[in-house]
């Protein structure tokens, strides 16, 4: 069943940064310097910072 499930990692660094984003104030490298300090790749956390600012 594992095999089955492949996540959008770019959704998902999105949702994590808006999560951030509720509780604290980031800049938007400090996001993604988070985002990266949680395991998503530069472009993912890129993409999920530039999301959830906008």
């Amino acid at each position: 069943a594992v095999d089955k499930v492949n996540p959008d990692w770019n959704e998902q660094a999105v949702k994590k940064a808006q999560d951030y984003l509720e509780y604290t104030s980031f800049s938007l490298d400090g996001l993604v310097e988070q985002l990266e300090f949680e395991g998503f790749t530069p472009e993912q956390a890129q993409y999920g910072a530039d999301k959830a600012y906008n």
